[in-house]
C-alpha cells in the first residue's frame, strides 16, 4: 500500500473528528436500561466493526479498537510515531504469555492489538528462554519478569518490572522521534503511570528495592527522588507530585487526597488536555495522534457505562467517573 501524504491524511481524519462522540451522547448511552439495550444504541452510533451484529458490548468495543488501528494504518504517513503508545500493548501480551507458558494456561483472550512485536515471538521467547528475539527496548525487563516469576512466583513484581520497562522503553522512543508534541504526550502519560505505581507501592509498604525495580525516569522528577519519596510514605510522595508543576502535579496531589480514583480520572483528562492541542496543528501526524487518543479515551468511557450498567450502579456514579472528551 502506498504511503499516504500528509495532507490525504489530515484531510480524511477532519470529518472523523466531526463524528467523536460528545458529552450529549454520553448522556444518552448512560440510560440505557440494560446491557442489550447499551449495545443496540453503540452500533447506532458506529461503534463496532463493518455492518457488525456483535450483540455483546466488549466485543463491540474490540471491533472498534481494531477499525480503529485500521483507520490509522492505512492513513497515517508513518506508524514509527504511533510506537510509543502501541508499546503498551507488547508489554501487555508479554504478561499475558508470561502467565500463560509458566502456568500452563490459555491466553488468547488475553491479548491485545495492535502490537509490533508478534505472539508467536513472544511465546518462542519464554519457551526457550530467548530473550534476544525480542525487540531490544523489551529484551531486559521481560528476561527479569521472567526469572522473578518462574523462580519466587510473585506476579506483581513480575508485572510491575514488565511496565517499568515498558515506561522506559515509551519515552526512549518518543525522544528518538523528535516531536515535542508526543515527547510531552509521553511525558504525561509515564510521569502518571510512575506515580500511580509508587503511591500503591508506598500505600501498601512495598519494599525499597521492590519500588526500585517498580519504577524508571519520567522526564520531570527523578527515579530517585521518586523511589525515595515513596519509601517515606505517601505523604513525602504527594509533596514531590505537588512539585511536578509542569504536568498539574498539585492538582494531581489533590485529587488523591480525594480518593485514588479521582487521581486516576485526573491522570486521563491530563493526557487528553495535552492531546487537544494536536487538534490545531494543520500539517503535520499530531492530529493523528489526537485522534488515536481521542478514540481511546472514548472506548475506556464506554467500558466504564459498560460496567456501570452491567452492575445496575447509579447513573450519577457512573457518570462521575468518566474521562473528559477531546470532542
Amino acid at each position: 500500500m502506498p504511503v499516504k501524504s500528509v495532507g490525504f491524511a489530515i484531510g480524511n481524519l477532519r470529518a472523523r473528528e466531526n463524528r467523536l462522540l460528545k458529552q450529549s451522547d454520553m448522556t444518552q448511552l448512560l440510560s440505557a436500561k440494560n446491557t442489550d439495550e447499551l449495545a443496540n444504541m453503540l452500533r447506532d452510533k458506529g461503534i463496532g466493526g463493518e455492518n457488525t451484529a456483535a450483540s455483546d458490548v466488549p466485543e463491540l468495543l474490540r471491533e472498534d479498537t481494531e477499525k480503529l488501528w485500521r483507520y490509522l494504518t492505512e492513513n497515517a504517513p508513518d506508524m514509527d510515531y504511533f510506537a510509543p503508545f502501541i508499546y503498551e500493548n507488547d508489554f501487555h501480551n508479554y504478561k499475558a504469555v508470561l502467565k500463560a507458558v509458566i502456568r500452563g494456561r490459555d491466553y488468547e483472550n488475553l491479548l491485545i492489538v495492535p502490537a509490533i512485536t508478534e505472539v508467536s515471538v513472544i511465546e518462542r521467547a519464554v519457551k526457550e528462554k530467548r530473550f534476544d528475539l525480542l525487540p531490544e527496548y523489551m529484551q531486559e525487563s521481560a528476561a527479569e519478569a521472567y526469572e522473578v516469576l518462574a523462580q519466587t512466583g510473585d506476579s506483581q513484581l513480575s508485572d510491575c518490572i514488565i511496565d517499568a520497562g515498558c515506561m522506559t522503553a515509551k519515552l526512549n522512543k518518543a525522544k528518538e522521534i523528535k516531536n515535542e508534541v508526543i515527547l510531552k504526550l509521553v511525558t504525561v502519560s509515564v510521569f502518571y503511570s510512575n506515580m500511580k505505581a509508587a503511591l500503591r507501592a508506598s500505600k501498601t509498604g512495598k519494599s525499597p528495592s521492590f519500588i526500585e525495580s517498580a519504577l524508571t525516569e519520567t522526564g520531570v522528577v527523578s527515579k530517585k527522588a521518586m523511589v525515595n519519596a515513596a519509601v517515606s510514605g505517601e505523604e513525602k510522595l504527594l509533596e514531590l507530585l505537588s512539585s511536578a508543576v509542569s504536568v498539574g502535579g498539585a492538582e494531581a496531589a489533590e485529587a488523591y487526597k480525594r480518593s485514588p480514583g479521582e487521581f486516576e480520572k485526573y491522570a486521563d483528562d491530563r493526557l487528553i488536555n495535552t492531546a487537544k492541542k494536536c487538534k490545531y496543528i494543520t500539517m503535520g501526524v499530531e492530529p493523528l495522534i489526537g485522534y488515536m487518543l481521542a478514540r481511546q479515551a472514548e472506548i475506556k468511557d464506554l467500558r466504564i457505562i459498560y460496567s456501570g450498567v452491567k452492575t445496575d450502579q447509579p447513573t450519577d456514579r457512573t457518570r462521575e467517573r468518566l474521562r473528559e472528551l477531546y470532542g
